[in-house]
């Protein structure tokens, strides 16, 4: 597909942007809060928490020194 040069919105490009007579602005806090997760989330942050610990456990059990000579994890 080619990108060809069109002069479609030529007539209304330039208009001032709409503001509504009947509704009020609405906030910047209330926009965002339309894009906050849902409650189908809920738990989401505790389980990557829970992963994030376990983890750790692993990567801190996996850098535990060994004693070769005892043939065992030292504590």
């Amino acid at each position: 597909m080619s990108l060809t040069e069109t002069h479609r919105y030529d007539d209304i490009i330039d208009l001032p942007h709409h503001r509504s007579q009947t509704h009020a602005h609405m906030s910047m806090h209330n926009r965002a809060a339309q894009f906050m997760p849902f409650a189908a989330l809920t738990g989401y942050d505790d389980i990557i928490r829970q992963t994030a610990q376990s983890s750790d456990d692993a990567v801190e059990r996996t850098n535990r020194p060994v004693d070769l000579a005892e043939g065992y994890l030292s504590a």
